[in-house]
């Protein structure tokens, strides 16, 4: 019987010891609000704006370049420069970017070396020197133990080509 009133005041001393801080708690939240500023930063007036008719007169359209300008933008194209021979594109990696290919291995037998090259789909092809691989004229100039030498050709963007040498190499 002892045990029980002591949890009971135990408990009513607990409560009444929590609603004594909520006083202060509510004196602090007013305290704070009034302590705080509320100030809005004035805006920059715009400028003003004052629309006018447009006149159409013998001058050029406002929205189009004049003739002058275009003529200058154009690239100037050359004629007497190398040009790639036109032919089919039939072999089976010239589909693929280089950069999306990947050499996954080389082998050989009787001084014929060949490469495995490997599509983004993940099939393997076999290939050798002289095919073509990639979308610009990849033709295979070499093949090491490690790597594939490539010649292929780019346009330059006014009507000639240019050749580089890229390697594909293992990973």
């Amino acid at each position: 019987m002892k045990s029980k009133s002591w949890i009971v005041l135990l408990v009513t001393v607990a409560g009444a010891g929590c609603r004594a801080n909520q006083e202060s708690l509510k004196q602090f939240i007013a305290q704070t609000e009034q302590q705080a500023q509320r100030e809005v930063a004035q805006l920059v007036p715009s400028a003003s704006f004052v629309a006018s008719a447009y006149q159409r007169t013998q001058a050029r359209e406002p929205f189009v370049l004049p003739k002058e300008a275009l003529v200058q933008d154009q690239p100037v194209v050359k004629k007497d420069c190398w040009q790639p021979q036109k032919r089919n594109k039939t072999g089976q990696l010239e589909r693929y970017a280089l950069r999306k290919l990947r050499l996954k291995g080389v082998m050989g037998s009787n001084g014929a070396v060949s490469a495995l090259v490997q599509t983004p789909q993940g099939n393997v092809v076999n290939v050798k020197k002289g095919q073509y691989i990639g979308l610009n004229n990849g033709r295979v100039t070499r093949v090491a133990s490690n790597y594939l030498m490539i010649n292929e050709t780019l346009p330059d963007g006014m009507g000639c080509w240019s050749k580089r040498n890229v390697k594909l190499a293992m990973k």
